[in-house]
């Protein structure tokens, strides 16, 4: 064969080779947004409460829905934004990465939440109180059914409300609470008028009203800004929740109801 159509044969098998090769694997191919949003959705929740859903990592930034307390949401990743309580500035991105930006505060957000309200799928039969430490939140389940909910405030750093599975053993209508930490303690307090409170673990550990807060929920156990009452943090172990919730509790509530702390 002569030594010129070696040649040509050669550069031609060369040629197909290449083209099968870059057939296969197209240069510059553009990454598909849709692969995008599957990998950057790493986590999922549920909201604790009314949640409004915005365009930017602030409060200032215009709200375009209002999702119910339990709306499901992916999160496909986290900013740091405007920080809303206790100094946490992150907010989850719960839009993909090509659709219209929509934000909304993790403060307000359950990782791995469940729509029956405090992650919980079997609370038992009677009356049952979830505290979710977490969220800050409060569930309150009559035969496995959600009957009310309502933002809670725990215990701050260092008094952290005990985890457990407790009962109400005493209750108080009216009462006064006397500081067990003398004076000179961070932790000492004036005798303090309660309206409602349900003591439902030994050592003074009630679920009551709290006439000095304004807020309650996402952000409250730690030092935070309370609009009507100053700067104050978390409580001494308690739940403290708003004086209507606590007045229907403690009618709602007879001895022995189980209360489960829980993360």
């Amino acid at each position: 064969m002569p030594k010129k159509l070696k040649k040509s044969i050669a550069i031609g098998f060369l040629a197909l080779l290449l083209a099968t090769i870059f057939a296969a694997i197209p240069l510059n191919t553009p990454t598909s947004h849709a692969a995008t949003s599957a990998v950057a959705a790493i986590r999922s929740g549920s909201t604790t409460g009314y949640a409004n859903v915005r365009t930017g990592a602030t409060t200032g930034s215009q709200a375009v829905a209002t999702y119910a307390p339990y709306t499901r949401v992916t999160i496909y990743s986290q900013v740091n934004g405007q920080a809303v309580w206790g100094g946490n500035p992150v907010w989850y991105r719960i839009s993909a990465n090509n659709a219209a930006p929509r934000f909304v505060y993790s403060g307000l957000v359950t990782i791995g939440g469940s729509s029956n309200g405090g992650g919980n799928t079997n609370v038992g039969s009677g009356k049952v109180i979830v505290i979710n430490r977490t969220a800050q939140w409060a569930y309150f389940y009559e035969n496995g059914r959600l009957v009310r909910n309502s933002a809670a405030t725990t215990g701050q750093p260092g008094l952290e409300t005990p985890l457990g599975v407790y009962h109400v053993f005493v209750k108080l209508s009216p009462t006064t609470f006397y500081s067990p930490w003398p004076k000179g303690s961070p932790y000492w307090y004036a005798p303090t008028h309660i309206n409602f409170a349900l003591e439902f673990k030994e050592g003074g550990f009630f679920l009551h009203d709290a006439w000095w807060r304004s807020v309650y929920g996402p952000g409250t156990n730690v030092y935070h800004y309370d609009p009507v009452d100053g700067w104050m943090t978390g409580t001494h172990g308690c739940v403290t929740m708003p004086y209507s919730t606590v007045q229907w509790l403690y009618s709602w509530a007879p001895m022995g109801t189980t209360v489960k702390i829980v993360a």
